[in-house]
């Protein structure tokens, strides 16, 4: 029996088989590889290489005790910040400030249009002399009916005595009590018209004095010692109480409020002292705790803790953030080392661990603690040796 299969077949079954059997082994070969199957002298997790030193002085690792911070956004507020918003609803005529301008208690601020309050100053003075010329003239009628009572109560007590004797007929005496009566009448009508007079003329002095305030509030002067946060309204707007103004705070009195998450509330003593860096500034600031605020945001779970800035007049500004350092009641262990035994390598770390007769280089983590302190965070335990100097490799 002969083979009819012809050469361009067999190449055709051939290729087909060595494909994908070239496939799999590619892919056998990869994972292999990936998995370190032909790797050879490999060093221990963490450990990037071994070094060789000059200098061999070591620190032993070993864990302190350490107070605890807890770490927060914090917010720069005024302890006085004022919104300055008008007395009356007028035209405001001139504001003197903008926002960053410095005032001083009793500087004027801004005028407002104050035409119809003096308006009616003038009129309830007009009114006020009126008036007190009415209480003049009544009191002239007091006294002219006084007078009148007083005759008359002689002429009626004269004619009582003759009637009493019999000098005088019973219509003499009638009539003296009649016009005795008449003159009464006329005193208490005189009295009712003098005091009439009198109230309109308390009613016309309040109104004048009413009328002074709202002209003084025409007139707006800054209550305090401040800078001029926000100028929110501008000539020929019309004020009104409902719309704020000016704001202006204290920056001799700022403070910062930090919400602290509820777990920590047992944590948080009043009288701690805090550092406070802002980053827009580049500085540090030092506080206290003054004020922890008794009552837990339920959106947020956190309380509120307000903290008295030693040194606020060095540039802050309400409105400004950054991170703050809590100190706790608690205390932490952690593993610090010097500056100078730590090895960077762009973002990385690394110290030289001394194990037996090898300097090894092992990478770590840690975070500044300051004057030129390291907290590691990882890479290294109790026990373990490393140089003091990690630079002093050969």
């Amino acid at each position: 029996m002969t083979d009819k299969t012809s050469g361009s077949d067999k190449k055709y079954l051939t290729g087909k088989i060595i494909g994908p059997v070239a496939g799999v082994a590619g892919l056998l070969f990869l994972m292999l590889f990936q998995g370190g199957f032909f790797a050879s002298g490999q060093i221990a997790p963490g450990i990037v290489s071994e070094v060789q030193a000059d200098n061999t002085a070591t620190i032993t690792i070993a864990e302190t005790v350490e107070p605890d911070f807890y770490q927060a956004i914090g917010t720069v507020r005024s302890r006085n910040e004022v919104d300055l918003v008008p007395r009356i609803i007028a035209r405001i005529l001139e504001i003197k400030v903008r926002s960053g301008d410095r005032v001083k208690r009793g500087d004027v601020l801004a005028i407002l249009d104050a035409k119809d309050l003096s308006a009616v100053v003038s009129q309830g003075q007009d009114q006020l002399r009126a008036v007190t010329a009415s209480v003049a003239a009544a009191d002239e009628q007091v006294k002219a009916a006084k007078a009148a009572l007083e005759l008359a109560s002689k002429e009626m007590e004269r004619t009582r005595a003759l009637f009493e004797k019999n000098a005088a007929a019973k219509r003499d005496f009638d009539q003296s009590m009649a016009a005795f009566r008449q003159a009464e009448a006329g005193m208490q009508q005189a009295v009712q018209q003098r005091n009439a007079a009198s109230a309109q003329a308390a009613a016309a002095s309040q109104g004048i004095r009413q009328a002074e305030v709202g002209l003084g509030y025409a007139t707006v002067i800054s209550p305090i010692d401040a800078i001029v946060a926000e100028r929110l309204a501008d000539p020929g707007d019309l004020g009104n109480p409902a719309s704020v103004m000016l704001r202006l705070f204290d920056p001799e009195s700022l403070l910062l409020e930090v919400p602290i998450r509820e777990a920590l509330v047992r944590e948080v003593t009043l009288g701690a002292s805090v550092t406070y860096s802002v980053p827009a500034l580049d500085k540090t600031f030092e506080g206290t705790v003054r004020e922890i605020v008794p009552s837990v945001d339920p959106n947020t779970r956190t309380f509120l803790v307000k903290i008295c800035i030693d040194n606020s007049s060095a540039g802050l500004m309400p409105g400004m953030f950054g991170t703050i350092k809590v100190p706790l009641k608690s205390e932490k262990k952690v593993i610090i080392i010097p500056e100078s035994a730590i090895i960077r390598t762009g973002q990385l770390e690394s110290v030289v661990e001394k194990e037996g007769g090898r300097l090894l280089r092992r990478q770590i983590r840690s975070i500044d603690l300051g004057n030129g302190r390291r907290e590691v965070i990882s890479g290294l335990k109790p026990g373990q040796v490393i140089l003091q100097n990690g630079n002093s490799r050969s």
